[in-house]
């Protein structure tokens, strides 16, 4: 009979902790496929802040933890310690570091940008000359606009000078 109870007992303790582990998946995690933001946009839809229900829900699993495995000295559930150890709420020393981060990060990015856009800007050539397209890229009969163009302006200019130098001849 003792056999029966102890596996019944084992049995609802079982089940109860599976209804805790998906009530805290239900917090934490995000539902069929849709990410932590929608979780969060359906919560404020109901008028539920969720960065106030993860607080309170981080306080009364704290208290159930103290209360029943600290005060008894029992070992705290690993899932339920691993819980409180990812839903800790950030100290304002903690928030104080990572925005001092984020801003020097920030600024490296920015100066970064900047020193870039400096170089880029002193490569540049003194004077600007039209370029004709590199002979790989386009057959004859595939020269663009602008490279036709160019051609018949070049073209034009050793016209010029040639017949410049005719006339000298004369």
């Amino acid at each position: 009979m003792s056999k029966k109870r102890n596996n019944s007992d084992r049995e609802k303790q079982k089940e109860q902790e599976n209804v805790f582990l998906n009530r805290l998946a239900a917090l934490t995690s995000a539902v069929e496929g849709r990410g932590q933001s929608a979780l969060e946009d359906d919560l404020r839809e109901c008028g539920i802040a969720p960065a106030e229900l993860r607080k309170v829900a981080y306080d009364k699993l704290r208290r159930v933890a103290s209360h029943n495995y600290s005060t008894l000295d029992k070992e705290i559930p690993s899932k339920l310690r691993d819980f409180l150890r990812q839903m800790r709420p950030v100290t304002p020393e903690e928030e104080h570091r990572e925005k001092q981060t984020q801003a020097a990060l920030e600024i490296n990015h920015l100066l970064s940008n900047i020193r870039s856009g400096i170089a880029s800007t002193s490569m540049l050539p003194a004077t600007r000359t039209a370029n004709l397209a590199h002979a790989f890229r386009n057959r004859k009969e595939q020269l663009t606009q602008r490279d036709r163009d160019l051609l018949n302006l070049q073209q034009s200019e050793i016209d010029a000078e040639s017949d410049d130098e005719d006339c000298n001849d004369c």
